[in-house]
């Protein structure tokens, strides 16, 4: 064994150090400073047989960095500062004042043509639980028309109704008397010179007494069973022994349904009546009744409302027969309560009655052939709009078709021909209608109505017997202040045709069509309120002072004017 001398000894050791030093720096950079002691105990040779790398990597740590969960709580704490709140005041709610109403009103006045008019409202004060009232009027004029004959004529009517109201339901009823006094003046005393008539020869009157009777619900809940049961019944007579007697029951019954699942449910209904009738004239009676059932639906879906259903007649005289009218209405909102469009068809039965006829012209003749009227198919169409809170337009057009439609001409048959009779005939008419209203609030109210009317498809008549091809109206009404209330009125009636029957020295000519003038009518009226319970007025009636034709040989009154008070008590 070699010892090696321990400088060099040392030398060696130092060289060794230096090396691994080197080659740790090359090789493992990223690793820390090496340091290793090495005795070498050998025979002496300074070459280093082999090298060995430090077969050691970098170790880098990585671990998922994680959010602690953060958890905390709040611990109230007083302040302990003192508030005081002043209370609201509670709002204090004061009704409107109610004006004072007057148990009673009465008004009357006089006018030329020895007029006399006088009228009486007279009815309890407010009540939750009932109203009683009574209506009483008379209007009579004893004037003479030029050339024609006694023209005197009144009318009195007298009513009573009552109300009286349950939570849920309202019974009414009302009781009446109406007296209308008139001659039959249609004719020329110059024409007859060797013929003695007494006014009495031509007097008329109707006489009508009867009531009603009516029983309503009013419930809040849109799901019972509304209904509305009525119960009618008159009297009527003549001075020509005519008599009529009717009684009408009805009964309207809807309750709401959802049937398709829709927005808002549907209303089904039925609408019932019975009709009695009872008429005798010129020795012939004649009893009829008539049994309608109208089942209906009506739904609405948005702006759309659809409503169908039928009218099923059975009429009973001398024999029974049975109708069938189909019933189809659409509504569609457009512009939501400003306008309204709506189409539709219907149709239905109606019995002619003296009552009904009278209100229409009342110079009926006793020889009255009364029969049904068949409103065979309709179909109509229009719109209703709201343009604004002042102004409204509404228009309509309709086309129906009539079976057995009643026309008036005179009867040919009596000595003075001042009468009339009915002829029927199956007759279409296309109908054109509009309305314009304009108000403003209290002080300023204007309309205009008109319409136009195309008769044509008549059956063996020539022309529409006193029927005008058009007509129209308008009023106005201005409050001055609520002190003085100034009324315009106006009437336009077109041009008719009537069948006049010829004088005795044509007799191979029954009756000759005849085109009579149309005309206009104004009447003006005027109110001075003197305080709120007393009143002064005047009317003028016919300020163009035309003399024109209601019915054949019938002429109105010219200029006529009515002036008197009115007293609230």
């Amino acid at each position: 064994m070699i010892k090696v001398h321990y400088k060099f000894q040392l030398l060696i050791v130092t060289a060794g150090i230096v090396g691994s030093l080197f080659y740790s720096q090359v090789a493992f950079a990223q690793s820390k400073t090496y340091n290793e002691e090495i005795t070498v105990i050998a025979t002496f040779d300074p070459i280093i047989p082999d090298a060995f790398k430090i077969n050691q990597n970098p170790a880098i740590t990585d671990t998922n960095t994680t959010v602690p969960v953060l958890t905390y709580t709040v611990m109230p704490h007083d302040a302990g500062i003192q508030l005081d709140i002043d209370p609201l005041p509670a709002v204090k709610l004061v009704a409107e004042p109610l004006s004072k109403i007057y148990r009673n009103y009465i008004k009357g006045g006089i006018g030329n043509y020895s007029t006399l008019y006088g009228e009486l409202f007279a009815s309890s004060l407010r009540s939750k639980s009932y109203l009683l009232g009574v209506h009483m009027k008379h209007l009579s004029s004893s004037g003479n028309i030029k050339d024609y004959g006694p023209s005197a004529n009144s009318n009195q009517v007298v009513e009573m109704f009552g109300q009286k109201y349950f939570p849920e339901h309202t019974l009414s009823g009302k009781v009446f008397f109406n007296r209308e006094g008139l001659h039959l003046y249609g004719y020329k005393p110059s024409d007859f010179h060797d013929t003695v008539i007494s006014k009495d020869d031509l007097k008329q009157r109707y006489m009508q007494v009867g009531g009603e009777m009516n029983f309503s619900s009013a419930y809040k809940s849109q799901d019972k069973l509304n209904h509305n049961i009525r119960l009618s019944y008159y009297n009527l007579t003549d001075l020509y022994k005519v008599k009529e007697n009717n009684i009408l029951v009805s009964a309207d019954l809807d309750k709401k349904y959802d049937l398709f699942n829709l927005d808002t449910k549907q209303t089904l209904g039925l609408n019932t009546s019975v009709n009695v009738l009872s008429q005798r004239e010129s020795g012939k009676k004649a009893n009829t009744t008539i049994v309608l059932l109208n089942p209906y639906i009506k739904a609405n879906y948005n702006e759309y409302s659809f409503k169908a259903g039928f009218d099923i007649y059975v009429a009973h005289d001398s024999a029974t027969a049975s109708y069938i009218y189909p019933i189809l209405e659409a509504k569609l909102d457009l512009i939501p309560g400003g306008l309204q469009l709506y189409a539709g068809i219907d149709g239905g039965i109606e019995q002619l009655t003296v009552k009904s006829l009278s209100d229409q012209n009342p110079y009926l003749s006793p020889n009255l052939v009364l029969s049904y009227c068949f409103n065979k198919f309709r179909a109509y169409g229009g719109f209703n709009s709201n343009i604004s809170r002042s102004f409204n337009f509404n228009g309509s057009i309709s086309s129906t078709t009539f079976e057995n439609y009643p026309f008036f001409i005179t009867d040919a048959s009596t000595k003075l021909n001042n009468t009339f009779i009915l002829l029927y005939d199956d007759i279409s008419v296309m109908k054109l209608k509009a309305e314009i209203e304009f108000v403003k609030a209290e002080k300023l109210k204007l309309s205009l109505s008109g319409g136009y009317y195309n008769y044509y498809k008549l059956g063996s008549q020539a022309h529409a017997w006193y029927k005008p091809d058009y007509d129209a109206a308008f009023a106005a009404s201005y409050n001055m202040q609520d002190k003085i209330i100034l009324k315009l009125r106006a009437g336009i009636n077109g041009p008719v045709w009537a069948l006049v029957p010829n004088m005795p020295e044509n007799p191979k000519i029954a009756s000759t069509p005849t085109k009579f003038n149309g005309w206009a009518d104004i009447s003006l009226g005027a109110e001075y309120r003197f305080n709120k319970a007393l009143s002064f007025w005047l009317n003028l009636n016919n300020l163009t002072n035309n003399q024109h034709l209601y019915w054949h040989n019938y002429p109105s009154y010219r200029l006529n004017l009515l002036a008197g008070l009115s007293y609230s008590f």
